[in-house]
């Protein structure tokens, strides 16, 4: 990975623990809810069990009759005695019905454990249908979180890029955002003057950008750093490496860092304080609150930069997996917290319910059972589908915790601990 500039002032940075828990993230297949109505011209086919088409369809809450572009081809018992799963006759009926201008084939748990050959699959089926390309995607929650797995399907998009030639020194943004954000951040850099080729991934697979030596690679997520390393290493292209573009503090670093690709020294400074002003009902509500964040999206670390700047006590960070390369921007912004890489669930409900924080940021999963015991929550899970990206992304952002403290608060006024079984406060 090419990381520019070269030369970062030495800033402490967040000391990071690591424990020994494994991931406890939503499952890899959820990223198909927002990519498949993010690339409008895809199919995203799950080899999957029962268990994951309930998921999806649960999860996902689409109505069987909408013929959503996702499905699940189901392994059964004979499949484990055959020496290939064929699903050669559903990506025949895809094709036919939904006419996909590529499919991303995602496996699951129960194909990973069968050590189902999905490169043979995919180049298969690539034979018999090469008008619609078929992608194999790791996407198993075995290995993969449910953000690592969009760094999946952006990595496999890299042969669909065009080569730009050197000289065409232009910003691609990588990682998936809704129509509103993608409007927005390119807006704001146009304003500033510089030059946007486009986003990884695109609508359809006609609008992927052009990429080479000269390109800047813009991250969005801190969850992108595989595609990321291989656009870069494979094409030359260059990585911003800043804060991402969450919050107000966040944007403005990350387009101040970006312009000086471009020998441009641009002040933001006003621009963020205006948003901070603008926000000031909703941070007055977060200012002063003791925040525990468990970890599950790997967004950890910008949201508890932005909340800290909203003037909260960051109690814990927890998140699944710190790249200290690609998170060093962020690791400095957090020095003097403590940051919990792989965190042990067990020691974060202890924790948390002796210390009792204001608020716990965590999956929904942890959520409920937190609520019943009347500890104020906010699903993590909700974070990955609001639009928090840009100045403009700032006020939905900062909404999240706000209400779900002022929504606790009310609760209080409600007495409502009286129905808690033998009258518990707790």
């Amino acid at each position: 990975m090419t990381i520019a500039p070269d030369t970062l002032p030495e800033i402490p940075e967040a000391e990071v623990l690591r424990e020994d828990n494994g991931y406890h993230a939503f499952c890899g297949l959820t990223c198909t809810g927002w990519l498949y109505q993010k690339m409008k011209d895809s199919f995203f086919l799950i080899l999957g069990t029962h268990t994951c088409a309930h998921l999806m369809q649960n999860a996902l809450g689409v109505m069987i009759f909408a013929k959503p572009r996702f499905g699940v081809a189901m392994v059964e018992e004979g499949d484990l005695s055959a020496p290939q799963i064929d699903i050669t006759d559903i990506v025949k009926n895809i094709v036919e019905e939904h006419n996909p201008s590529i499919i991303f084939l995602l496996n699951s748990c129960t194909p990973e454990i069968m050590k189902v050959d999905f490169e043979s699959m995919a180049r298969r089926l690539n034979q018999q249908f090469n008008n619609v390309p078929v992608l194999p995607v790791r996407a198993d929650g075995l290995e993969y979180t449910m953000t690592q797995s969009e760094d999946c399907v952006i990595e496999s998009l890299l042969q669909f890029c065009p080569v730009a030639p050197a000289g065409d020194k232009r910003i691609v943004f990588m990682g998936a955002v809704n129509d509103v954000n993608t409007t927005d951040l390119k807006r704001e850099a146009e304003k500033l003057g510089l030059p946007v080729a486009g986003f990884v991934p695109a609508n359809t697979i006609g609008e992927l950008p052009a990429i080479g030596p000269d390109t800047i690679l813009a991250p969005l997520h801190p969850y992108v750093a595989k595609s990321i390393t291989q656009f870069s290493r494979l094409r030359g292209a260059k990585v911003l490496q800043s804060q991402f573009p969450i919050g107000p503090d966040g944007t403005r670093v990350f387009f101040e860092d970006l312009a000086r690709h471009f020998g441009k020294e641009i002040n933001l400074a006003e621009r963020e304080a205006e948003i901070w002003r603008n926000l000031e009902s909703k941070v007055s509500a977060i200012r002063g609150k003791r925040i525990f964040i468990t970890g599950d999206n790997m967004l950890e670390l910008p949201i508890a930069r932005f909340l800290r700047k909203c003037g909260a006590e960051l109690i814990e960070v927890g998140t699944p997996y710190v790249n200290r390369k690609f998170h060093k921007r962020e690791l400095q912004a957090l020095n003097g917290l403590r940051v919990v890489e792989m965190p042990n669930m067990h020691r974060q409900i202890r924790d948390i319910r002796e210390l009792k924080p204001d608020l716990v940021v965590t999956n929904f999963w942890e959520a409920n059972p937190f609520e019943a015991e009347g500890i104020a929550t906010k699903w993590s899970t909700e974070i990955i589908f609001t639009p928090i990206y840009g100045f403009t992304g700032a006020s939905d952002l900062a909404n999240l915790f706000a209400r779900a403290l002022n929504r606790h608060r009310k609760l209080d006024v409600l007495d409502w601990k009286e129905f808690l079984p033998n009258n518990q406060e707790n």
